[in-house]
């Protein structure tokens, strides 16, 4: 299995509101989020099988995004990052995921503000419940 290769799966353009600020006017509010998440997997094989369930999915991964935009406040993007990378990692296959946040039209004078994170799986320090399958 080992020495197949990698791909990426990508989902780009996420966009969901979210309980996130630290500000007091930003409590008790949804504000609108972009997520974009690279991940790089490991293959497994050669050559792929025309079988979803030899696959990582991408279905899962904005599964577990919609099921995030459901809880509960989280003052930063960096928090929120870290949270979609340990998900992203805790699937065995997944050796690197790339998670980027955009709070669009926070400030007047920009399009938005935000944070991009690569996360590897020989850094991370734990990995949460539940595969992206």
């Amino acid at each position: 299995m080992a020495g197949c290769g990698t791909y990426v799966i990508t989902v780009r353009g996420f966009v969901a509101p979210f309980q996130i600020g630290v500000y007091a006017h930003e409590r008790g509010r949804r504000q609108r989020l972009r997520i974009d998440v690279r991940l790089v997997v490991e293959r497994g094989r050669p050559r792929f099988p025309d079988d979803v369930a030899t696959v990582l999915s991408y279905e899962g991964l904005v599964l577990a995004l919609e099921k995030l935009a459901d809880g509960p406040h989280t003052q930063l993007l960096e928090c929120l990052a870290d949270r979609i990378g340990d998900l992203c990692l805790a699937d065995q296959r997944v050796v690197e995921a790339e998670v980027s946040i955009e709070k669009p039209n926070v400030l007047p004078q920009i399009d938005s503000a935000g944070v991009t994170i690569t996360y590897r799986r020989d850094d991370a320090v734990q990995a949460a419940p539940g595969a992206l399958s």
